[in-house]
């Protein structure tokens, strides 16, 4: 009779500590899940800027090529070139 009484006390204090240790285990996970949520947050604004910056970084470059293809390119860059050539063919 002893041992009966024994264990369904034992049970009920079980059942009385779980739900607290489950509640602050629950607790623990919610405030890392919001830290890495917020962590999460803060990393996609740095990509997301990272990324606009890239890319007007991009249009700047591709910009000043198609400006020195177009201006040297057409005008020195067959003049120097057919010019270097037959000047150093010729020499």
């Amino acid at each position: 009779m002893g041992f009966l009484v024994g264990l369904l006390l034992g049970a009920v204090a079980a059942l009385l500590y779980a739900p607290k240790a489950g509640g602050e285990m629950r607790d623990e996970v919610r405030t890392r899940t919001d830290d890495l949520r917020r962590r999460a947050d803060d990393m996609q604004r740095v990509a997301q800027k990272l990324a606009g910056e890239a890319q007007s970084k991009g249009k700047e470059l591709i910009d000043d090529a198609k400006q020195e293809w177009g201006g040297s390119g057409t005008g020195s860059g067959t003049a120097g070139g057919g010019t270097t050539g037959r000047s150093g063919g010729t020499a």
